[in-house]
């Protein structure tokens, strides 16, 4: 973008830019971004932001997102952003802190109720019409994480929050169990995980069991 590329070497010229260059031009990327408006379908409306993915660019760019938020704040310096622009990159840099500590909660409460994804078969290649096969604990791993990161981003006020998001992450943790338990996907749960019934039990249920009150007591 135009307006990316002339405050960057704008603040070039002012200031001395040190290390990588293009990581800085990231960061002009990024707030020219946030800066920018695109129209919504529909209802004639304007939406903050032009949906350029914050993970794209950084991975394009080859920095990582600790290294984005050091850089950030010194750019906000040096171009006098304004306080709604800083805030919104704080509260992203509360929200990565939170979501780095819940996913280090959740691996072991995986691991507890589901088949160690360490442990799935290596992949077979198949040709596109042969059937998919049943997922592996490892994509369930996968899935119930981004299940999690999406619920929560719908939620933007305990998006930083520690508390709500650990009570959200068993939630969705207790969701995924249940369902798999109702489709009889043995195959993925924890044989040593007690869930409060037995294999004969579990065959016949019809309403998903529920596991909150069992996962706080062993993850408090």
């Amino acid at each position: 973008m135009e307006s990316a590329w002339t405050s960057y070497t704008t603040t070039r010229t002012n200031y001395t830019l040190e290390g990588e260059q293009m990581h800085w031009l990231a960061c002009a990327l990024y707030v020219a971004c946030r800066k920018g408006v695109v129209p919504t379908v529909g209802r004639g409306g304007l939406h903050q932001g032009n949906g350029v993915s914050l993970t794209r660019l950084l991975r394009s760019t080859h920095l990582s997102l600790v290294q984005f938020f050091n850089k950030a704040r010194k750019w906000a310096d040096m171009c006098n952003l304004k306080k709604e622009l800083r805030e919104k990159i704080d509260k992203l840099e509360r929200n990565f802190a939170v979501s780095n500590v819940i996913f280090k909660k959740y691996q072991p409460i995986f691991v507890d109720l589901f088949r160690d994804p360490a442990q799935d078969p290596p992949k077979v290649a198949r040709s596109r019409k042969s059937k998919r096969p049943p997922c592996t604990p490892g994509e369930l791993f996968d899935f119930c994480w981004t299940l999690f990161i999406r619920v929560k981003a719908a939620f933007p006020s305990i998006s930083d929050d520690l508390v709500n998001s650990y009570h959200l992450l068993l939630a969705t943790c207790d969701y995924v169990y249940s369902n798999a338990v109702m489709d009889k996907r043995d195959d993925l749960l924890n044989p040593g995980f007690d869930g409060g019934e037995e294999g004969g039990e579990r065959e016949e249920r019809v309403t998903p069991p529920c596991i909150l009150d069992k996962l706080c007591t062993m993850h408090d």
